[in-house]
């Protein structure tokens, strides 16, 4: 315990806001393809597909307790606005018929009941027998006429679109580890039902040994109800060593709960074929550099210069043209901005005044700097956690991950926990500060294919309805 206190000491001391020079908008960092520039992306992935490992990384071990949240503890008599929606439209959420069966299985008639006792059992139901405590994933988020589909399940249905189902390609979970037999039992279920999804699928869990402590307003670990230290999970940057298990030569990231029901599924593979094309032609013409510049072949460095320049305005660094060009790559879709909560792309600067492109989030800059609050209020897009990375070097090796993570990018926040004030320390994130080495392109997607779903009402929103 006393290494697991000093390396929260040692991340809260070593923490440094990021400084952002401006935000990355159409034609200054963030490329828009269309018309034959799109068309030429998605052919390069396609006429690669089958010689590719693709992989996707769903991290996938939060719990749906936020997303049910708003219904917890409601007074059924004065319900909260998001309660009193979420009543009023009961029928149209994908887990009704659940509802209804359980309802049956106790001898009742749902209609029958009055509003109350009807609502006091549909939250039983939702708290009490596993909904707002399964991992989020395994809620239903679709209804079809056939079945009630999972999160898991859907993104199954949905990588068929880019992945192929004949074993080559997987997905990858991180999913809480006390849930592995009952989320394995979910998918023997579903592949019963739906013999052509993706069906080559693997497991891990964020390792409970990288937790960190909570630390008091005096930078003192906070203690729990029995006088033990409060160790909390790390967040998402936990998940960097479960990622470099991965192949790494084209691997997705998305969100769990970022998955739209089936009649959008062509239109959203489409951009993550876009994304993949851009990756594949980047990781080509990076390659072919990188062994010019080995075989010392005459004008390399100058056309190795301008690769760099083109994509990643990195050539003011102190490291040599082949160093910035031998790193892990990555392609992050970006949405416009409309206001939803999160991080997005900006120009930073580090202390030697070396500028790149990476994904932010507001707990990683000094909130008290107007300035910089102003530059990060000002971004046009904003970052939906849809990306696809390459980690494998120019001869087919992989690359150390945790080489190209920024120590000094911890996310910081304050929460009031067990009635306090504390410091809630997490690893720098995987996207953000556990990439910030990494060599970057962002590219323009339409809001159309994100569809978070951050509360249970969420469910009601177009792209979790079938298209009109």
């Amino acid at each position: 315990m006393k290494n697991k206190i000093e390396q929260a000491l040692h991340l809260l001391a070593s923490n440094k806001p990021a400084q952002l020079i401006r935000h990355c908008g159409i034609s200054d960092g963030i490329v828009q393809l269309d018309g034959a520039l799109f068309l030429e992306a998605i052919q390069k992935f396609e006429s690669n597909y089958e010689d590719l490992a693709i992989e996707k990384f769903v991290p996938a071990s939060g719990a749906a307790t936020r997303m049910f949240a708003p219904l917890s503890g409601v007074d059924l008599l004065n319900p909260n606005d998001e309660a009193e929606f979420f009543f009023l439209h009961l029928r149209d959420f994908p887990f009704f018929h659940s509802v209804l069966s359980t309802f049956e299985k106790n001898g009742l008639n749902y209609n029958d009941s009055s509003g109350v006792e009807r609502y006091t059992r549909v939250m039983d139901f939702l708290f009490n027998n596993g909904y707002a405590t399964l991992p989020k994933g395994a809620v239903p988020f679709h209804a079809y006429q056939e079945e009630e589909r999972t999160a898991f399940a859907e993104h199954c249905i949905e990588s068929t679109h880019y992945m192929s189902p004949n074993g080559k390609h997987e997905i990858h979970f991180t999913i809480p580890e006390e849930h592995k037999t009952s989320v394995e039992n979910l998918f023997q279920a579903f592949f019963k039902k739906q013999p052509n999804a993706i069906q080559n699928i693997s497991f891990s869990s964020q390792d409970p040994e990288t937790h960190i402590p909570v630390l008091d307003k005096n930078k003192m670990p906070a203690r729990n109800e029995n006088g033990e230290v409060f160790l909390r999970p790390a967040g998402h940057g936990a998940l960097l060593k479960n990622l470099q298990l991965l192949k790494g030569e084209c691997v997705f990231i998305q969100n769990i709960d970022n998955i739209t029901e089936a009649s959008h599924h062509a239109d959203v593979a489409a951009y993550r074929k876009l994304m993949g094309g851009v990756l594949l032609n980047l990781v080509e013409e990076r390659n072919n550099l990188l062994r010019d510049l080995s075989n010392k072949i005459e004008d390399a460095e100058i056309h190795a210069i301008s690769f760099l320049e083109k994509w990643f305005k990195s050539t003011e660094n102190s490291s040599s043209v082949f160093e910035q060009l031998n790193k892990p790559m990555r392609v992050c879709g970006m949405v416009e901005n409309t206001g939803e909560p999160g991080g997005g792309p900006f120009w930073v600067k580090d202390d030697a005044g070396f500028e790149s492109k990476q994904i932010i989030e507001k707990a990683q800059i000094n909130k008290e700097d107007f300035e910089q609050l102003a530059i990060f209020e000002k971004s046009t897009h904003f970052n939906p956690v849809d990306l696809v990375c390459h980690f494998l070097d120019h001869n087919g090796n992989k690359y150390n991950l945790e080489e190209y993570r920024n120590p000094t990018a911890a996310l910081i926040s304050e929460k009031l926990m067990l009635g306090n004030r504390t410091n809630v320390i997490e690893l720098p994130g995987l996207w953000n500060g556990s990439m910030w080495g990494w060599n970057t392109v962002f590219v323009e997607i339409p809001s159309r294919v994100f569809h978070p779903v951050k509360t249970v009402n969420d469910l009601l929103k177009s792209g979790h309805k079938p298209k009109a």
